[in-house]
């Protein structure tokens, strides 16, 4: 059975650059301000299909996507249903679950190879204690993550087909072409026949805009 496997060599210091980078990007912060946090992160990778965070299961850990994507996904009446997907530069690890320690809806599975750097959540709150403006920032990308999240379930719902997909691209642009159809159109609350028909016409138009 595969499981989670920490990494070594350089590739960890270029992981924990790209983290640092996409860090400073959402709000004022030095490299050196998030060093401490830096300093606790863990590279780690596992195989296409494995489940990194299960339903049931309070996570230890908060991940941040280096390489690959997950579906997070849960179970209604024995249907699976796409919550949302998450590809390099996304953050996730069941916070809500964590906080409340209560089991956790949702199951995170790695749709491709992943590499993800890792921070324990014990860790991280020792750091966000001690640290005014790493407390700040994991303050912002909180807020920021359920505002965002909430905008996008409420303007999913009064879009029309078309326009769904059209905001799919443009939230997660290339991953189009590395998740299945099938998982596409449920996360867009479609059959797979009307995401085919829905996308052959955006991928015509988008021809003729060039």
């Amino acid at each position: 059975m595969d499981t989670i496997k920490e990494m070594i060599g350089p590739e960890v210091e270029h992981a924990k650059v790209f983290f640092r980078n996409a860090l400073m990007q959402t709000m004022d912060i030095t490299a050196e301000e998030l060093q401490p946090l830096i300093d606790v992160a863990q590279l780690v990778s596992c195989k296409k299909g494995q489940v990194i965070i299960n339903q049931g299961e309070v996570s230890q850990y908060i991940y941040f996507i280096c390489k690959g994507v997950i579906r997070v996904y849960f179970y209604l009446n024995d249907k699976l249903i796409i919550e949302r997907f998450e590809k390099e530069g996304g953050i996730f690890g069941g916070n809500y679950a964590y906080l409340t320690m209560k089991p956790g809806t949702y199951i995170y599975e790695a749709v491709e190879n992943m590499e993800m750097l890792r921070i324990k959540y014990t860790d991280l709150q020792k750091v966000v204690k001690q640290y005014d403006k790493i407390d700040d920032l994991y303050r912002h990308n909180l807020e920021t993550y359920y505002n965002n999240h909430a905008m996008t379930m409420y303007v999913f719902k009064s879009l029309s087909s078309a326009e769904r997909y059209d905001q799919f691209v443009r939230q997660y642009g290339d991953i189009t072409n590395r998740v299945s159809l099938k998982d596409i159109a449920n996360y867009l609350g479609m059959t797979p026949e009307t995401l085919s028909r829905v996308r052959a016409v955006y991928n015509k138009n988008q021809r003729k805009e060039k």
